[in-house]
């Protein structure tokens, strides 16, 4: 029988370095204002790309790093989506899942508006109940599946042209 912690939690230092560097590009997204508004105060960040990514080819211990890289603003406080980091985590299990049954790591993506959505809608009703109807999930929806469409698609580019990266990566 597989030790649980070796399949899932193994992590190179290239793999590493590549989550770092996905998150970093994530957070300089973020924290350079990057972003379409779609309604006050949820909007469409490319930052999801990067991160998505990370989670995708480095799996749940890519996903934590990357997600909480992406979920840090640095404005007058530091703020941090809480929503990101669990869900980046999840989308990461669920690739190394993909990616042990030999089917394509990248199918993770949509995982995010299933997980991301409810949990966002969640702690903005946690933490700004005014905010929190009903009429936002629409609208949350749209935005994880936009960010999911958006990442598979660019990943399965990256993935088309630079058939190394995955090879560097060891995944």
């Amino acid at each position: 029988m597989t030790n649980i912690r070796q399949a899932f939690f193994k992590m190179n230092l290239r793999q590493l370095l590549f989550a770092t560097l996905m998150g970093s590009l994530a957070f300089a997204v973020r924290n350079a204002g990057l972003y379409v508004i779609i309604s006050y105060p949820f909007r469409f960040d490319p930052r999801w790309v990067f991160s998505l990514l990370a989670a995708c080819w480095v799996g749940p211990e890519g996903g934590l790093i990357a997600g909480t890289l992406a979920a840090i603003k640095f404005d007058k406080l530091v703020q941090a989506d809480l929503a990101a980091i669990p869900a980046h985590f999840l989308v990461g299990l669920l690739a190394k899942l993909l990616i042990q049954r030999k089917i394509n790591s990248l199918y993770a993506c949509f995982l995010w508006p299933l997980v991301g959505v409810p949990l966002y809608w969640l702690t903005t009703l946690l933490f700004t109940p005014a905010m929190a109807t009903i009429t936002l999930f629409p609208v949350l929806a749209f935005i994880g599946l936009s960010s999911a469409l958006l990442a598979f698609a660019v990943g399965l580019a990256v993935e088309k042209r630079a058939s190394n990266l995955l090879s560097f990566l060891k995944v």
